[in-house]
């Protein structure tokens, strides 16, 4: 018989309030190493009994399938599921990588202790309540952490960043933009090794393009066939694939951006899409939360939009 106490007694009904507000308000407004972590805290407390009262013949042992649930779910390993789910799910789930958050496991005797005495939860707990009250806003809680993280990647150990889906428009055409990339010394070029990497199939079905030089800017044009060679400078004069070496960002470096921008037919702008740059390696995913909010996505956006 499943025991309601378990999620309705105040630890896990403040756990589930405080990891609502951190995930949608605090990391964003108070960002921290706190508010970084908080999230995993109140979650690693709170998950156990929520398994107990959905198993209940697991009782305090929960803490073990809860301790590997969530080092699963921090690791790489969780990706391939995340993308499958993702798929077929209206409700994206989010997650940074960040071995140091497997040190809240630390805490799983808390609700150890609190299951094994179940006087105690009974004893502070609410009354009367039907568990879809709870068990719904649970759900929804847990699978909409961090909507932060939807937008974009980190790489720690090569500081890339990538952009999910980050893109506005500058009411200037693509060539206008070019010129006064130009006058302002900024190196852009046409990104070769995309625009050659999307026509993949049909440069390999030739049987005249080694599959290694797709990535390489400079052989890619070294093939034989002087009609296939016409073909691929024909893609990159056509691409909408475009990279800038580097580029200042008030007192930030930011490097290699690779971005495509696409004519608007209504107003005769463009509309630009970032899609990653390197800003630096070994940072925080929760730092690079910040600068990109306040930093690198507005100031990018601010760059073009002077043109």
């Amino acid at each position: 018989m499943r025991n309601k106490n378990l999620i309705f007694n105040y630890i896990f009904l403040t756990s589930l309030v405080i990891l609502f507000l951190n995930d949608h308000f605090f990391k964003y407004e108070f960002t921290s190493w706190l508010t970084g972590k908080l999230s995993d805290i109140v979650g690693i407390i709170l998950l156990p009994m929520l398994l107990t009262y959905l198993f209940p013949k697991l009782k305090q042992h929960s803490v073990y399938p809860a301790g590997l649930l969530f080092a699963f779910w921090k690791s790489p390993f969780s990706e391939s599921f995340i993308k499958l789910y993702n798929t077929f799910s209206f409700i994206p789930l989010h997650r940074v990588v960040d071995y140091t958050d497997l040190m809240v496991l630390i805490l799983l005797p808390v609700p150890y202790v609190l299951m094994k005495n179940s006087a105690l939860i009974d004893r502070f707990s609410l009354k009367k309540l039907n568990p879809s009250l709870v068990l719904l806003p649970t759900a929804l809680i847990l699978m909409s952490t961090s909507p932060g993280n939807r937008y974009f990647d980190y790489v720690p150990y090569t500081g890339n960043l990538y952009f999910n889906d980050y893109s506005f428009e500058v009411s200037r055409s693509k060539d206008e933009i070019l010129s006064e990339l130009k006058k302002r010394n900024i190196v852009v070029q046409k990104d070769t090794a995309r625009i050659i990497a999307k026509h993949k199939s049909m440069l390999l079905s030739t049987g005249n393009f080694e599959q290694k030089n797709l990535y390489n800017d400079q052989k890619v044009y070294q093939v034989s066939d002087d009609s296939l060679k016409a073909a691929i400078f024909r893609m990159v004069r056509l691409g909408n694939e475009y990279k800038i070496d580097s580029i200042q960002l008030d007192d930030q470096t930011v490097w290699n951006i690779q971005f495509d921008m696409h004519r608007i037919t209504e107003n005769k702008g463009t509309q630009i899409t970032v899609k990653s740059a390197r800003i630096g390696e070994t940072m925080k995913a929760q730092e690079v939360d910040r600068k990109l909010r306040k930093l690198y996505g507005k100031l990018l956006k601010e760059k073009f939009k002077t043109f």
